[in-house]
């Protein structure tokens, strides 16, 4: 689960991390508002929206923080953008942009952007730097921002000013308590810029676990309401749930985190997630057997990617689940399942042995890169 960005940065606010002066707006009488209390401009009018998946149309003006010199200017952008809809979404996918947030700009002078996050491949913790110059990832034993690290982070970035270090310091310190204090899935800040001695977090993303979000009642009310609820419930009554996207790939997987990590890798490989189901750390055999019926049942999916890791999750179940709903898969759907952990080899015998085209692999690289090619070769 993710949250707008001004939802995300009140909450970066009030961990204490450096962020720019802006509020949100609904028209765009309160957008001028927002930039008239300022002291000075120039100010970013930036679009609210959750992207699933990459847009057809990644020129598009509703995709782009835009620089207004005035509050006036503000109002003008404010005007064009509220009410349109984003080109390249489905039609059951709400897309029509219905606030936006107005920030203070500033002169990005970019130091580096990081993200703390959950590596599902390997089951580790990672906290990865990027710089113009260089990148580094450093692996959080026993999930612990060590001083090591963060001095291996100054050097990584030949920072030798002593203000800088500090400031730095301090935001790693902050955004790790807000990784481990909401056992997030992943916290990214990007990018962090160098304003003369001090240091701002320009945009950032959380990313929750909604299974855990029970705990934080806070975080919980700042959900993003979803269309294509016929279907959500269908998910709901069966045990597991679904998020619709925009792509040509069904995801089928056990834990929204390693569901959210799927589809990251999959847009890096250039591919597009049509659907995520996610059946959670117990799934019965006729939850999968739904799961997959639903997401044949979506008129874009050209192919679907099978990816568990059974921690709690019988991968053998997972098999069973998978070649009960084999007769409603369709000729020359490709079925990519990457299953490791418990019983992951007599799912994976089971599923070699039966009658369906199922394509069985270890490492989530290698399957995602597989769907993704088979996709596209069919197209």
């Amino acid at each position: 689960m993710e949250l707008h960005e001004y939802y995300v940065k009140k909450i970066f606010k009030d961990a204490g991390l450096p962020v720019l002066p802006g509020g949100v707006a609904y028209t765009s009488q309160e957008a001028m508002a927002v930039a008239s209390k300022m002291k000075q401009g120039p100010f970013w009018v930036k679009p609210q929206i959750l992207l699933g998946y990459s847009p057809e149309k990644k020129d598009d003006i509703l995709l782009k923080k835009i620089l207004a010199e005035t509050p006036k200017d503000v109002f003008n952008m404010a005007e064009k953008i509220l009410g349109t809809a984003l080109r390249g979404y489905p039609a059951d996918v709400s897309s029509t942009i219905q606030r936006v947030y107005v920030e203070q700009a500033v002169q990005q002078k970019s130091l580096c952007r990081f993200v703390f996050r959950v590596d599902f491949d390997s089951q580790t913790y990672t906290l990865t730097i990027v710089s113009d110059k260089s990148s580094r990832t450093f692996y959080l034993d026993d999930l612990k921002l060590t001083s090591n690290i963060k001095k291996e982070i100054i050097k990584t970035l030949k920072i030798s000013n002593y203000h800088i270090k500090r400031a730095l310091e301090s935001i790693l310190d902050k955004a790790y308590h807000l990784f481990t204090y909401y056992g997030a899935v992943a916290v990214e800040l990007n990018p962090i810029v160098q304003n003369d001695k001090t240091l701002v977090v320009v945009d950032g993303r959380l990313v929750f676990d909604p299974a855990s979000l029970f705990r934080f009642p806070e975080i919980t009310k700042y959900q993003e309401v979803k269309l294509g609820h016929e279907r959500e419930a269908l998910a709901k009554k069966n045990s597991f749930r679904y998020t619709k996207m925009g792509g040509n790939i069904a995801c089928l997987v056990n834990g929204i985190g390693l569901g959210w990590a799927t589809i990251d890798l999959i847009h890096q490989k250039g591919g597009a997630v049509a659907c995520l189901l996610d059946v959670g750390t117990e799934p019965t055999v006729n939850a999968i057997t739904k799961a997959v019926k639903l997401a044949l049942s979506e008129p874009n999916v050209d192919g679907i990617l099978v990816n568990i890791f059974g921690g709690l999750t019988s991968c053998k179940v997972i098999a069973e689940g998978l070649m009960a709903a084999s007769p409603e898969i369709s000729t020359g759907i490709p079925i990519v399942v990457r299953m490791v952990g418990l019983d992951s080899e007599e799912g994976a015998y089971a599923l070699s042995h039966s009658f369906s085209p199922f394509l069985v692999m270890n490492k989530m690289s290698d399957s995602v890169s597989e769907i993704v090619k088979q996709v596209k070769g069919s197209r």
